[in-house]
């Protein structure tokens, strides 16, 4: 089969020629493109649709002759529905249907984020990876699972992408400014102080532009500065991506995305891998950035699973989320949790396993260094968050959650009671009759931390312990006081995203968390917070 695509939800208009093989594997016939580059400013929706206009018929025209591939022996054409800029997508769109209609092919939209996650999983050979995609207007970590990609977390504000160009274009470097910040970050050396925003598996990034500026102000040299921007926000993603590979258990990571191309955010994602016995994968540079041979592989796997549009359901969509489309041509491996064996488990940022003190039953809670971050970006974060957690833990209990008791405090290390029970993700797989009562509960603790002011920061199924109808909060080493209704929000944030991502099958669920946060004194003003950051997620809302 061989397919046509054509890319055009932003700065550039690509298309790519694919042939999918017997094996079922990529072979990559074209990819070429031609990106706008502003000369000063960002991108202007219209502006990229005028050069995507422009150039579309000769990017076309150089596909097929590099191909070598005549537009009668194409099978389909495919083409970004969305997401993305209106009329970027429009004119791609446009460009693509008047091809398939003149050379009597069918024709498929698909959508951009998945199209990045398969591309990358078909031409390196990940099986059941965690896709950390970072681009200009996206930055999320997704997984399948459940007939979908779940998104397990994403940006708050803006694209990681979007931040590195817009920091560099305030310093006078046109755009993409990515490759530039690169660059300079080669020449830094010294770690200047930036936010550190994580909140489970979601990031923000808008605060790393505003510290960036002030250190400029300062007076603070400009390789410094992208130095520090360049290893913190790729801290962040990687700590996002190693948390996902936790939660879902899955041991394979590719990158996407145009940021993805940037060398040190690679080293860092192999290194983290290969600490927790996974494995990093990264297609070629060409399919990394937007291009048109994801999109037509994309449109191969989606044809070849039956998937078929009449001309009037190939109107773009602007908004179209990675978690909107059916994966039809995927099977879920099936693989159940494993959960926290004799007490041991392995999470993004610590390791717990059984222990003894003074005859006590007790779990030794460990954060070891972190070989992909800076020595002293690594340990301030983990010293940080052990004293954070064992402070909490005796804060959170004396709002009414149970916790377990700190019994010791030892470096980066916690030794602490060992509660009974299971995960809550295991216990709503075990027992999926029970999940509502496991979850009011769940929502219940979350009130009553919020109602002292805290939030637990990591609130995710993995992070619950269910036993005989109780349950308990552990792990709270991004827990904060004094937290305004936004945090409050993000929280609950967090954990309906873990649910959406991992339970599928209880699509009740996040409602059964938000009754037992009312009932036990929630407050309205956090529960319309979440849908606020619902409606502010990437692509989600109007």
């Amino acid at each position: 089969m061989i397919v046509l695509g054509v890319e055009g939800t932003a700065h550039t208009l690509a298309v790519g020629v694919v042939r999918r093989r017997a094996d079922g594997t990529p072979e990559v016939l074209a990819s070429e493109g031609d990106m706008l580059r502003p000369a000063q400013g960002g991108i202007h929706p219209r502006e990229a649709a005028n050069h995507h206009a422009e150039v579309g018929p000769d990017v076309l025209e150089r596909a097929l002759a590099k191909a070598g591939v005549a537009p009668r022996d194409l099978d389909l054409v495919a083409f970004s529905q969305g997401p993305g800029l209106g009329p970027c997508l429009r004119t791609a769109a446009t460009l693509a249907r008047a091809f398939a209609l003149a050379a009597g092919k069918p024709v498929l939209g698909v959508n951009h984020c998945v199209a990045h996650l398969e591309i990358g999983s078909g031409v390196t050979g990940a099986k059941d990876p965690v896709l950390l995609y970072a681009s200009g207007g996206n930055t999320q970590v997704i997984a399948f699972s459940g007939g979908r990609y779940r998104v397990f977390g994403e940006t708050l504000d803006v694209g990681v992408g979007n931040m590195l160009d817009k920091f560099a274009r305030e310093e006078g470097h046109p755009f993409p400014g990515g490759p530039e910040v690169e660059r300079l970050a080669r020449g830094g050396s010294k770690l200047l102080d930036m936010p550190y925003s994580v909140k489970g598996m979601d990031m923000a990034f808008s605060g790393l532009l505003t510290a960036a500026r002030a250190h400029r102000a300062k007076g603070e040299r400009l390789e410094d500065v992208c130095f520090s921007l360049q290893e913190t926000a790729f801290a962040m993603l990687v700590e996002v991506a190693e948390r996902a590979l936790a939660h879902a258990e899955k041991d394979e990571v590719v990158l996407g995305g145009g940021v993805a191309c940037n060398e040190r955010l690679w080293q860092m994602t192999q290194r983290m891998c290969a600490e927790r016995g996974a494995v990093a994968y990264r297609p070629e540079k060409r399919l990394l950035v937007d291009n048109g041979a994801m999109i037509a592989w994309l449109g191969a796997l989606e044809w070849g699973a039956g998937v078929r549009q009449e001309l009037d359901e190939t109107r773009v969509d602007q908004r179209q989320r990675t978690d909107d489309v059916q994966v039809t041509w995927r099977r879920d491996a099936g693989r159940p949790f494993a959960g926290a064996a004799e007490g041991r488990y392995q999470g993004a940022e610590a390791t717990v396993a059984p222990a003894e003190l003074l005859g006590r039953a007790a779990v030794r809670k460990t954060r070891p260094a972190k070989g992909y971050r800076l020595p002293a970006l690594d340990q301030a974060l983990r010293g940080s968050r052990t004293r954070a957690e064992a402070r909490l833990l005796a804060q959170a209990r004396r709002a009414g959650v149970r916790t377990p008791l700190v019994y010791a405090v030892e470096g980066e290390s916690l030794v602490l009671e060992r509660l009974p029970g299971v995960q809550l993700k295991e216990a709503l797989r075990a027992d999926p009759q029970g999940a509502a009562a496991l979850l009011e509960a769940t929502g219940a603790a979350a009130a009553r931390l919020h109602a002292r002011g805290m939030t637990h920061g990591d609130l995710t199924t993995s992070n619950v312990l269910a036993a005989e109808g109780r349950v308990a909060l552990v792990d709270f080493g991004l827990a904060a006081l004094n937290a305004e209704d936004e945090d409050k929000g993000g929280d609950l944030h967090v954990l309906m995203e873990a649910l959406e991502a991992t339970h599928a099958d209880l699509p009740d669920a996040f409602a059964s968390v938000m009754k037992g946060y009312r009932a036990a004194g929630g407050t309205e003003a956090v529960a319309r917070k979440v849908e606020e950051i619902v409606r502010r997620g990437r692509y989600r809302g109007t």
